[in-house]
């Protein structure tokens, strides 16, 4: 009841604009790259429906990860290591059981966000590629299950970076260790979300994973933590 969601929507709002932004531009990237007498790798990248995927959710993977980041600095990390701690963990709650809630709401805003920001994205992109008459390649007949997927996937990841900041924000008890470990972890992968963008259903599958089960392990560690936590 404590976190205010109208916040984090605005903030949610601000990330699909500027997604949409980019998407946007990336439509007349390849507009302009095409117009050339030569394409280049970069311009390959633009030149099919994969490869716009491949990119939109990589920059909506380094967003909502760190929206994740912060939220759960702001809802865990601030409470457990600041001075409202006594009265949190006086509370005649079970620790781990309100350290559960509050790991879910953040995952649960995360996710759901994520998931929708991208599909929107998608969408507005691939209805205005036909209103401008922008002819991009089409590589699959199973594309909107592709999007459906990586999108959901990429929600998920977030929410796993997201987790995995916070336990490593709570060890260093900083709300900037929590938010500059997201922003180390976002730089490392998001490149690799788009190293194979014909085959983007298996690597978020594979990196989703890895991330999932590392998350869970730092989510125990966590609650192990706060657990045994005397103030």
């Amino acid at each position: 009841m404590k976190i205010r969601l109208s916040t984090y929507l605005w903030a949610i709002l601000g990330i699909f604009v500027s997604l949409l932004s980019l998407g946007i531009l990336f439509l007349f990237i390849f507009q302009i790259e095409a117009g050339g007498s030569s394409t280049s790798e970069e311009a390959e990248l633009f030149a099919n429906w994969n490869g716009l995927l491949a990119l939109t959710t990589a920059l909506a993977f380094a967003c909502f990860s760190i929206l994740a980041a912060v939220i759960a600095a702001k809802v865990i990390i601030s409470e457990y290591c600041g001075k409202n701690a006594v009265i949190l963990l006086g509370y005649p709650v079970n620790r781990k059981a309100m350290l559960g809630i509050k790991c879910l709401v953040v995952s649960a805003i995360t996710t759901i966000s994520a998931f929708i920001s991208n599909m929107l994205v998608m969408g507005i992109m691939y209805v205005s590629a036909h209103i401008f008459g922008i002819m991009i390649q089409m590589n699959t007949e199973y594309y909107f299950f592709t999007v459906i997927f990586s999108s959901c996937s990429m929600g998920i990841l977030s929410s796993a970076v997201g987790m995995i900041a916070t336990g490593f924000g709570w060890k260093k008890r900083s709300v900037a260790a929590t938010i500059v470990c997201s922003l180390v972890i976002v730089c490392v992968l998001a490149n690799g979300i788009t190293i194979s963008p014909s085959n983007i259903i298996w690597v978020m599958l594979a990196i989703s994973a890895v991330f999932v089960i590392i998350g869970n392990f730092v989510y125990h560690v966590l609650a192990n933590g706060i657990e045994k936590m005397e103030v």
